[in-house]
């Protein structure tokens, strides 16, 4: 028996290769295109899998919570207030107070106390919470040595750790996972750095994690927390919940040490189903059209005596082997790729193995190949059994199956092509853009140990050589990125009664508006005679009315300017300092064109020269343009990763027409030699194919640019200025990808319709 079966095994794997060889052209694209939409699929579902497993690998994962707060939720009519996660060190036993379904609270922070020591500071309510090993009495306040407990990685380094930073090594802990939302290789007490830990702040640095009671319901903490009041804090505060585990990709601050977006990951998963879709029905089209074609053969075997299982088995062991061939170039062209992918996500390790991550993207993927295959080859043999080797009955419904396959190759093709040039479209435009603010070659620099207190220092900053132009600002990388200090609500009467707005403030020296070139479309310039006196934007005026307007301390409206390219303009106040009081600690400059580097070196020569007995001190310096650029990041990511599915797809579908064209030939010979007999030229033939395949390519354009255009209108919305989507673009694509496929079929078309009718005919 068993040797029965080895001889039906070894039989049917010949018959197999056979015919791979016999369909080899039909075959290799067939395995190209299954091969490469897995590797598509693989690397997407293993990058969103990995940006999911963010601190799943606490004990109490499921049950703890960042604290995020809204300050003027319930209290401002106008304006967008801002949800932070920095906040002050007593909310977190407050809330373990005041609520019972929080079992543990904590507020910590991170700070960088050396070259590649980031120490947390903590107390011991972290150590409840995530199940840290370090004493209780460790985090007792008025120790007198300075207690610290280190990584694995840092415990050699004890001794220096104790003579550079007078820290003492009390104990070490295991080293966290890499995919944390708290990365740390050192916990110190909080006490050691903060003394005042009772302040209520609300510009404070901490943040609060907080552990949930098990049989707490979330959901009715939540609405109890969405509107409380606080101590120190004149109005009410929303205080919002967020999931550890879902902090990476739903953070409601916006606040990610994130490289590309996680939405953008989403749309790279999305795009690489497509892909993956694509390559399936490019195969499944194939096979279909190569089974159509062995009908003959298939009604021979019954009538010689197979039976279906016999004949469904051999069909079946060519079905396998083309899906084990393309699964084992996908694993090559994975292990080729894979420290290409680790270096473009950023990803050092996984929590989870990634071989039995992609063993069971494989497995699911073969089971589909394999069910999905299985059902046309059961049709065609009941097919060619009915019909005794005519191939009339299932015509009809074989050329609906082809067409509509290629239409959906098509449609992904002409709509990821379309998305990835509106994509590039709308980078290139936001670069080159007027956003109201004069970016180029502005820079800002600070140095913590002499903070640069007095507007005339920028004076002194702005006789170096390479510096045009210098403004006094209250922070550097920070005053670049946001321009604000953040949301302040403010009460004005209208219509005799008080209404209170959220307005965003920045602190500005009188030269802010002609440094950066903002317009100021309203009211007198601001000046250092307005001694406290503010401007504002469009927005505030819009929002607000003219009872901002008529205050009495506006004296301006300047027109909307944009930091970030996708932010939108919100309520902004511009205030220049009182008399005697100032909040600034940096300066801005302007540097000369291709003078970067050469200014830089200069302002630390001045830095050195000013501040002599300060010793050696480090000098930070900020580049606006690089801030500006460090938002399209994402944006060109996602771009790149794009680009390679649409080109995937396009490929996929060019081949799978060629592919089709030479089965379609292959299939219609006699008619072609038929044509020629009664007198048709090579081109009227080649027109019977160009036409199909135009058809084709207009309907799936019908279809796939107006989705394109609704799914990046919607996407451009995000941006503060939009690119057009003008008319020749969908044209260009459309000629493009039929350009490319007109010159995929010449060549198949052009050899069959020359070929001689009678040899055709002949060996008919």
């Amino acid at each position: 028996m068993k040797s029965k079966i080895e001889t039906m095994f070894t039989h049917n794997l010949r018959i197999a290769f056979r015919n791979l060889r016999k369909y080899k052209t039909q075959n290799i694209i067939s395995i190209i295109g299954l091969a490469v939409g897995f590797v598509c699929f693989a690397f997407s579902a293993l990058w969103i899998r990995y940006e999911m497993s963010y601190d799943n690998f606490h004990e109490n994962a499921d049950r703890i919570y960042r604290v995020h707060t809204s300050l003027y939720k319930w209290n401002a009519q106008s304006g967008d207030p801002e949800i932070d996660d920095n906040n002050p060190f007593p909310l977190a036993n407050w809330l373990k107070s005041e609520f019972p379904e929080i079992d543990d609270a904590c507020a910590i922070r991170t700070i960088h106390i050396g070259e590649g020591i980031v120490c947390l500071l903590a107390d011991a309510s972290f150590t409840n919470i995530f199940n840290v090993n370090i004493p209780t009495n460790f985090f007792v306040e008025g120790r007198t040595d300075r207690p610290v407990a280190v990584t694995d990685e840092l415990y050699g380094l004890s001794n220096l750790i104790k003579e550079e930073h007078n820290f003492d090594v009390q104990t070490t802990i295991p080293h966290w996972s890499v995919n944390t939302n708290i990365p740390f290789n050192m916990i110190a007490p909080v006490s050691l750095f903060d003394e005042d830990l009772e302040n209520w702040n609300f510009y404070g640095m901490y943040h609060i994690y907080v552990l949930i009671n098990k049989n707490a319901d979330i959901e009715t903490l939540k609405q109890k927390l969405d509107i409380v009041e606080l101590p120190e804090f004149p109005n009410a505060v929303s205080i919002i919940l967020t999931p550890i585990t879902k902090l990476r990709y739903n953070n409601p601050s916006g606040n990610m040490d994130s490289e590309i977006k996680f939405s953008h990951i989403k749309i790279f998963f999305t795009a690489s189903l497509l892909v993956i879709l694509c390559s399936l029905i490019n195969y499944l089209t194939l096979y279909v059209s190569r089974l159509r074609m062995r009908m003959r053969e298939i009604s021979l075997r019954a009538v010689n005596g197979a039976s279906k299982i016999q004949i469904a088995l051999t069909f079946y062991v060519e079905l396998l082997l083309i899906i084990l061939l393309s699964v084992f170039l996908g694993l090559m062209l994975i292990c080729l790729l894979f420290p290409l992918f680790m270096e473009y996500t950023s990803i050092q390790s996984f929590s989870f193995s990634i071989h039995a991550e992609l063993f069971k993207r494989l497995s699911s993927l073969t089971v589909f190949g394999l069910f999905s295959g299985g059902i046309p080859i059961f049709y065609f043999i009941n097919q060619a059994l009915k019909s005794s080797g005519n191939e009339t009955s299932s015509s009809l419904s074989h050329s609906q199956f082809r067409r509509g396959s290629l239409l959906l190759q098509l449609f992904v093709s002409l709509f990821l092509l379309f998305c990835s040039i509106v994509f590039f479209k709308q980078i290139r435009f936001l670069s080159h853009s007027d956003l109201g603010i004069n970016r180029k070659n502005v820079a800002a620099v600070q140095a913590h140990c002499c903070p640069l207190s007095s507007p005339h220092y920028a004076e002194l900053i702005k006789q170096a050589p390479g510096v045009i132009d210098a403004l006094p600002i209250n922070a550097g990388n920070y005053f670049l990125q946001r321009m604000s200090f953040g949301s302040s609500m403010h009460t004005y009467e209208k219509d005799e009664r008080e209404i209170t707005y959220t307005m965003f403030g920045i602190f500005a020296d009188a030269h802010f508006f002609d440094f950066f070139g903002i317009e100021i479309i309203e009211g007198r310039t601001h000046n250092n005679e307005f001694d406290g006196k503010r401007v504002v934007n469009e927005t505030a005026i819009k929002e607000v009315g003219d009872v901002l307007r008529n205050s009495d301390d506006v004296v301006g409206v300047v027109r909307d300017f944009y930091i970030s390219p996708t932010t939108k303009a919100k309520p902004t106040r511009i205030t220049f300092p009182r008399s005697g009081y100032n909040n600034f600690r940096a300066v801005a400059y302007r540097y000369e064109e291709g003078m970067r580097l050469q200014t830089q070196e200069n302002v630390k020569r001045w830095f050195r020269s000013t501040f002599p007995d300060q010793g050696e001190f480090e000098i930070e310096f900020a580049y606006m343009e690089d801030i500006f650029e460090e938002y399209f990041k994402s944006e060109r990511a996602l771009l790149t990763l794009l680009s390679i599915m649409a080109l995937a797809c396009i490929l996929i579908a060019v081949f799978g027409v060629y592919s089709l064209t030479s089965l379609t030939c292959q299939q219609r010979r006699k008619e072609i030699a038929i044509r020629k007999v009664h007198g048709a030229e090579v081109v009227d033939i080649m027109n019977i194919f160009f036409k199909e395949y135009l058809i084709l390519l207009a309907l799936a354009a019908l279809v796939a640019f107006p989705a394109g255009y609704l799914i990046m209108k919607r996407w451009l919305e995000g941006y503060v200025k939009q690119t057009s989507m003008d008319a020749w673009l969908y044209v260009a694509i459309f000629l493009t990808v039929f350009v490319v496929i007109v010159f995929s079929i010449f060549s198949t078309v052009w050899r069959a319709a020359n070929r001689n009718p009678a040899e055709v005919v002949k060996s008919e």
